[in-house]
């Protein structure tokens, strides 16, 4: 048998001394690097699990003021870390489905030569136990790394959207001793050209400051997103009137619930709105729908599709059009879509970008319907 370099606890609860006494030996000779604590009853075995950690517990079912199960079922509750293999003298197989849905990471029943495979079923178990702990380890490096990546991003767009700005000022400041006087052409237009720069760190900063501030999370009661939509239509059939878009809404009635936090989602769907007003032509369509998803036995979602009648976003941008500073909106800073999927990806939904059949973008903005499980990112 291969060996287990690095050393580990087991405990070991069993009442029978001398099985647990062949156990022990079984374990100690085959796993050098593991040192067993052993216990013969429930009380003995939450002693020790209140006064140390354990990378292992074998729990005997049957012991004499309960059963191994109450262990198992303390630890799962207290989201402690131990793996749990569950020994036990009965064939029926409910005892191991019970034991695996509480959280049992293997089962062993006590036949003839049990005890020479336990050192094989514990080796198993500590690697895979190794394998996740480094597959969690390298997950964490590499979302910190995308972070970082993130972050970078973020940084030189912004450094580019000021610099290019405040290179016209410092230009402006650099000439006007001397120009100032003497060039009235230069006085008027670069102190328009330094106003409208000028205005544009301000827009910046602004679109900066929102994207920050935006409460991502919620503690508010699950809400309806058939609500949340009536009340944008009244907001972008005021702001679709000065182009003269005619706008359509489409809901359905029993959307689940959300958890998410509704003055993010209703600021990321403000977003798509705009966006979607901005790109269609004069007289043209936006439409607003909201649509439960519910496929087998996953947990309900709500889609929100925002569709225009404008050019589309063309297949080699639609990565790129959430990231930062990325836009093909004339005068657009590329922060919206930005933040709009970040509030997607942290409530555990999406947003996705395609071109309808009939000419235009679609936008999807998935999310998980109350009670889901959210992996927040």
């Amino acid at each position: 048998m291969s060996e287990l370099g690095e050393p580990f606890a087991v405990l070991l609860v069993e009442d029978n001394a001398r099985h647990a006494g062949l156990m022990r030996e079984e374990l100690e000779s085959n796993l050098p690097a593991a040192t067993v604590t052993l216990a013969q009853s429930v009380a003995e075995a939450r002693a020790a699990l209140r006064d140390a950690t354990f990378d292992v517990c074998i729990l005997d079912y049957q012991l004499p003021d309960g059963e191994g199960l109450e262990i198992l079922r303390a630890i799962r509750e207290a989201d402690r870390s131990e793996a749990v293999v569950v020994v036990t003298t009965s064939t029926s197989p409910e005892v191991a489905v019970e034991a695996m849905k509480i959280g049992a990471e293997d089962y062993l029943v006590k036949g003839e030569g049990y005890i020479s495979i336990l050192p094989f079923v514990v080796r198993q178990v500590v690697e895979r136990m190794r394998l996740r702990a480094e597959r969690k380890s390298l997950e964490r490096r590499l979302a910190r790394a995308e972070h970082l990546a993130s972050l970078n991003t973020l940084m030189a767009g912004i450094a580019h959207n000021l610099n290019n700005p405040l290179t016209t000022v410092r230009t402006f400041v650099e000439l006007l001793p001397e120009r100032y006087d003497r060039d009235a052409e230069f006085r008027s237009s670069y102190y328009d050209l330094v106003l409208s720069e000028l205005q544009r760190i301000r827009a910046l900063i602004h679109s900066m400051r929102q994207a920050v501030a935006l409460p991502l999370t919620s503690e508010e009661a699950p809400w309806r997103m058939g609500d949340l939509l009536c009340e944008l239509e009244i907001y972008v059939r005021g702001s679709a009137s000065g182009k003269q878009v005619s706008f359509a809404s489409e809901v359905e009635d029993d959307l689940p619930l959300l958890a998410a936090g509704r003055e993010a989602v209703k600021q990321a769907i403000v977003i798509l709105l705009d966006n979607a007003v901005a790109f269609s032509p004069e007289r043209g369509r936006v439409e607003l729908r909201g649509i439960g998803v519910r496929e087998g036995t996953a947990p309900p979602r709500v889609r929100v599709e925002v569709s225009d009648q404008g050019p589309g976003v063309p297949p080699e941008n639609r990565e790129k059009i959430f990231d930062p500073f990325f836009s093909t909106r004339p005068g657009g800073l590329g922060i919206g879509l930005f933040v709009a999927s970040s509030v997607a990806r942290v409530h555990g939904g999406s947003l996705e970008v395609a071109t309808r059949e009939s000419g235009g973008a679609l936008f999807s903005l998935t999310l998980p319907g109350e009670g889901a499980d959210r992996n927040r990112g």
